[in-house]
């Protein structure tokens, strides 16, 4: 980069955006893995109890998470369900924040009852739904909101304004500075907001880019 240009970034502007993406990717991911192990654990040991194998047995959806209850099994499924239900069809927080909340219970209640020779088989996939069912109920009692909803409207938010940006930028290109014209003056506030920076301060001065991005 030519070393006389002057870059003006707010770093922590983007540090923090980045960090609630990712806080918001990895509890819609959570919920998603929580809804898959419950419906596919109460299914398989709703329609074909005794499908028993070593290598379900490590992923948790056989043996601790496949008792042979129909009750059981039916609950399973309809927790993991109501985990999607704010997302699917609108409905509200509670139903999904209720699914943890069981969930939760429910894996917990398992673990303490498994006899020692059937700890170890699972036991890290048991966990980590342990830990995915007290990080959902516990965003979505801080956010207010399901997270898994929360992620899929940022993602219809971001992509329904880039449609308009899109929109706006065509409709304004008409307008804009061709190619070897002047570029019209204007000012601009730095990331402190207390000095205002004028394009004709650098006129004949050094070069200026300008990057124009969107964080949200």
């Amino acid at each position: 980069m030519e070393p006389s240009y002057e870059t003006v970034v707010d770093f922590s502007t983007i540090v923090w955006t980045l960090s609630a993406m990712l806080i918001h990717g990895v509890m819609a991911a959570a919920q998603l893995g929580l809804c898959a192990l419950l419906v596919a654990s109460g299914l398989l040991a709703w329609l074909a109890p005794e499908f028993d194998r070593p290598w379900l047995r490590r992923l948790g959806f056989a043996g601790a998470l496949t008792p042979r209850s129909g009750l059981s099994a039916a609950a399973r499924v309809v927790l993991g369900a109501a985990l999607l239900l704010p997302l699917a069809i609108g409905a509200s927080l509670i139903f999904s924040l209720a699914a943890s909340l069981a969930a939760l219970a429910l894996l917990i209640s398992v673990e303490r009852s498994l006899p020692t020779q059937a700890i170890r088989p699972g036991r890290p996939s048991r966990a980590a739904a342990i830990a995915a069912a007290a990080l959902v109920a516990a965003f979505s009692l801080w956010e207010g909101e399901d997270g898994l909803a929360l992620g899929a409207d940022l993602i219809s938010n971001a992509q329904r304004w880039r449609i308009h940006e899109l929109e706006w930028q065509l409709a304004s290109d008409a307008k804009a500075p061709k190619l070897g014209d002047l570029a019209p003056d204007f000012s601009l506030q730095d990331p402190s907001g207390e000095v205002a920076v004028r394009l004709s301060d650098f006129r004949g001065k050094r070069p200026v880019a300008l990057v124009f991005g969107s964080y949200t």
